[in-house]
């Protein structure tokens, strides 16, 4: 299989080479065949080819193909034709608390953390009056609610 070839592409190939071969009496196993579809495949499926293998005890054609339709599938999913090796070696470029500065933590009233994550003691025993007339409450120990 040539670099750029859709699996499909040589599944097809791959098929009709084994009409021809049994047209003329050779008859080839199921896990021959899938073995010979994943040892051609070209160096970008590298990292797939001992996935497909591994840990079993026969390897089936129709596993096989599905499995790597399904690989190719997920490649392209970003709209090109060819799978790429940047597509293979996608990671996450996300940035991770890039907008903690701006929360407000509801224990300590302070930026940058949640309430969860709040390191000062008793964060969430921490009354805060929004306005001057707001009633404060508070608890003592006997449970006697004092306004």
């Amino acid at each position: 299989m040539n670099e750029g070839t859709k699996i499909f592409d040589h599944l097809s190939v791959l098929n009709s080479i084994v009409s021809k071969l049994e047209a003329i009496g050779v008859n080839i196993e199921d896990e021959d065949k899938a073995l010979r579809f994943i040892w051609s495949l070209p160096p970008f499926y590298e990292h797939i080819k001992p996935i497909l293998v591994y840990g079993k005890e026969t390897v089936v054609f129709s596993e096989v193909t599905s499995k790597l339709l399904s690989e190719e599938r997920r490649l392209m999913g970003g709209g090109s034709n060819v799978p790429s090796e940047s597509s293979a070696l996608a990671v996450d470029t996300r940035k991770k608390n890039s907008e903690k500065k701006n929360i407000i933590c509801w224990g300590c009233r302070q930026f940058g953390h949640y309430k969860r994550n709040c390191q000062k003691s008793g964060a969430g025993s921490v009354k805060i009056s929004k306005s001057d007339d707001a009633a404060n409450v508070s608890y003592s120990g006997d449970n006697d609610l004092i306004l």
